[in-house]
């Protein structure tokens, strides 16, 4: 429908909207636009539009055919009223701008049902969305582009530390490198060549304050010696370094080389500089990190580590076995030397039994013949005996057990068997005469009681010898 056919009748109907740069007002009646012509609040020339026109057109032009018939001013609150629900408002055509030429609409016969498309005003507003987010995507394009630009050319970087050699740095280097600003907190432990400082190395981008307790594994330590050593300390994480240097030792007086377990905690963490924040989107990392591992404390590194350690391990396993075999070896002896004094005891009774027996009338003449026999079997024999015992336990190493003094025990086991053999000799020797048979029958008495004792005491002793060496 054309201004020229559209229906002016009704002056009062609410159908017109004025059409403004950034959108549109309305809806007015004609008596209102004209009103507000004569108030100056619009102009003649404002574009106006109605449902049925195919395009907006000037105020002047919609009022020509009835201008003479303008209404008395009413009440602006008046005028304006909200639009019912089951009223729909129709979609406002795209806002021309004046230098665009608009070309002119087809002229329909009456027959024709043909609706004319209507461009709505809101298609400007989704043009501006469309336009917004293709800028968010060029920027996000060019934020992970720079951030790919930025990973490429990053490289993980320390300074040379103070007691750091230059073969310990370039090993750092080497074992250390650069793979990612949101690197989760993880140390890895270097040593100086003497022990006083401990650089704790992570290749992430945080700064934290850091406390580490060290405590050494039992056989882990490049020492010949049982040693255990702990001790704790505390640094600042700073461009990829914890440094240690003050240790408060609270098991041994210096670090020695070897395997510890490190319990580690890790407080008040950020990113260190604006590119890791930037690339981690603003986020920070845990702001504490607490862990339990086991690091080498060996300024020539964990591979040069593990060989001198397997070296000294089965060093002292041979050492271990040298002594268990000299330990053996020393309870063999020991046990076989008291069956030997055991074994001299029967003799001994023996001996004197026999000559109590075997000389009852000629006792006075048998006894030289029966202490030169013991003499020459066993006087010697319990002298060599002790020396010799006493010359075993003095070549002895240091560490070799000597459990209740078994040197004194031997010794002196031997010499009271010597001793009281040699009592009842004299005793024997004392007689006068040669003895009456119940003499005789008290010699043999006593002869029985006191070697019984001898033995049993024996007997004790290898007893005793057993339960300490099972222990």
């Amino acid at each position: 429908m054309t201004l020229s056919n559209f229906d002016w009748t009704d002056k009062d109907s609410v159908k017109w909207f004025i059409l403004l740069p950034m959108g549109h007002e309305g809806p007015y009646s004609l008596n209102q636009l004209a009103s507000r012509v004569e108030r100056k609040k619009i102009s003649l020339d404002v574009e106006i539009w109605s449902e049925g026109l195919g395009q907006p057109v000037r105020l002047k032009d919609a009022l020509a055919p009835k201008v003479e018939e303008l209404p008395v001013e009413e009440p602006e609150e008046e005028l304006v009223e909200e639009p019912k629900e089951e009223e729909l408002i129709p979609d406002l055509p795209e806002i021309l701008e004046e230098e665009e030429e608009v070309p002119p609409l087809p002229v329909l016969e009456e027959s024709e049902n043909i609706e004319i498309p209507v461009t709505p005003p809101e298609k400007k507003n989704l043009k501006l969305r469309i336009w917004g987010f293709l800028i968010i995507c060029i920027v996000l394009m060019i934020y992970f582009a720079f951030g790919n630009v930025l990973k490429e050319w990053e490289t993980f970087n320390i300074h040379r530390q103070s007691k750091m050699s230059l073969d310990l740095h370039e090993r750092i280097m080497k074992e250390n490198s650069f793979d990612g600003w949101n690197k989760k907190i993880f140390f890895k432990e270097y040593i100086s060549e003497d022990h006083t400082h401990i650089w704790l190395i992570n290749s992430g981008f945080q700064t934290c304050q850091v406390e580490a307790d060290f405590r050494s594994l039992p056989g882990k330590m490049l020492s010949t010696e049982e040693e255990s050593v702990a001790f704790k300390s505390k640094g600042t994480l700073k461009d990829h370094v914890t440094e240690l240097s003050h240790f408060e030792f609270s098991t041994g007086t210096k670090i020695i080389p070897g395997l510890y377990e490190m319990d580690i905690k890790a407080t008040d963490c950020t990113w260190k500089g604006v590119v890791p924040a930037l690339m981690n989107k603003f986020q920070g990392p845990d702001s504490e990190y607490v862990g339990r591992m086991k690091v080498v404390l060996f300024s020539k590194g964990p591979a040069e580590f593990n060989k001198i350690l397997d070296r000294i391990i089965q060093k002292k396993l041979e050492q271990e076995l040298k002594l268990k075999n000299e330990e053996d070896l020393f309870w063999q002896d020991l046990q076989q030397k008291f069956e030997t004094l055991q074994a001299v005891t029967l003799q001994v009774e023996q001996l004197l039994l026999d000559f109590l027996d075997e000389n009852p009338k000629n006792f006075k003449t048998g006894l030289p013949k029966m202490v030169d026999q013991y003499t020459r079997r066993y006087g010697s024999f319990f002298t060599s005996f002790v020396v010799d015992n006493e010359n075993y336990f003095r070549g002895l190493k240091e560490g070799s057990s000597k459990k209740r003094n078994y040197e004194l025990v031997v010794t002196i086991t031997s010499k009271k068997i010597g001793l009281e053999a040699m009592k009842l000799i004299e005793d024997f020797q004392k007689q006068k005469q040669n003895p009456t048979a119940a003499q005789i029958t008290a010699y043999q008495e006593r002869v029985k009681q006191v070697f019984a004792a001898l033995k049993y005491e024996i007997a004790q002793k290898i007893i005793q010898v057993s339960e300490d060496r099972s222990h």
